[in-house]
């Protein structure tokens, strides 16, 4: 029986289900002790728990030990569908985001432990502070693969594919330039924090303005000009707006930029 392997799985999985150390111990009638002794690897759980402790988890017991089958990628990704799949809306975008947080900070923390023989961190509360726009600023750039994670942005590259034709580069310089001033990117900042929440969100000039400390006019001129080509307006009493839906990546994408 793998004592760190039954430890990492025990913290990780409750983790998964939300409990705290103390909620596991009064499901299993075992004292918070017991619990805190079997994550710090002090000790392994009474043989009797682990089907209780495994169907309190919604996994096997092999599971539960880490003795499950070698999965193939198919597999794999079959079976994070199905998760996704299974989970009410809003639910499955935040578990996305987690197993993209995870892939980040998994391939990091290897990273740091094959090259400069560091031990990493643990994953889960690496995804935690990434989820709660507390992480930073990490990037892991090798020959097969670039990722960057700051705040609630994951960035993958397959470094081998990347190529850029003359019209590619012609067609990024002229979409970010507008994003180079100063005004246009924090009104557009505003336009994104006030309708990313929902898919039918719109906003007014005035509350762009408030949100951005940018003046009315200037928001308006900034709306009908350098970024026109990015927004949808609709006109009625007063015109609203949003990011057309294939632009709303353009603020995640520049908030993972880190110059020093």
């Amino acid at each position: 029986m793998n004592t760190i392997k039954i430890n990492e799985q025990i913290a990780f999985l409750r983790k998964q289900k939300g409990l705290t150390q103390e909620d596991l111990a009064n499901a299993l009638g075992v004292t918070n002790q017991a619990v805190s002794k079997w994550e710090s690897a002090q000790c392994c759980p009474d043989i009797q728990l682990l089907p209780d402790l495994a169907k309190l988890f919604d996994v096997s017991v092999d599971e539960l030990l880490g003795y499950t089958p070698v999965s193939t990628t198919e597999d794999i990704v079959l079976a994070i569908r199905k998760r996704i799949e299974s989970l009410p809306k809003g639910e499955d975008f935040d578990f996305t985001f987690r197993v993209a947080a995870a892939l980040h900070t998994i391939i990091l923390s290897k990273g740091m432990t094959e090259d400069n023989m560091n031990p990493g961190w643990d994953t889960e509360d690496a995804i935690e502070h990434a989820g709660n726009a507390e992480w930073g600023y990490s990037c892991c750039n090798i020959p097969e693969i670039t990722t960057t994670m700051r705040h609630g942005a994951v960035f993958f590259s397959n470094n081998k594919n990347l190529t850029l034709m003359n019209t590619d580069v012609r067609r990024i310089v002229t979409m970010i330039k507008p994003f180079s001033d100063t005004k246009n990117l924090k009104i557009a900042t505003a336009l994104y924090q006030l309708t990313v929440h929902s898919e039918d969100a719109y906003t007014t000039i005035a509350q762009i303005s408030d949100r951005s400390g940018v003046s009315p006019e200037k928001v308006q001129d900034c709306l009908e000009g350098d970024l026109s080509q990015f927004i949808i307006e609709k006109e009625g009493t007063e015109s609203i707006f949003r990011f057309d839906g294939m632009y709303m990546n353009i603020i995640p994408i520049l908030s993972l930029l880190d110059f020093k």
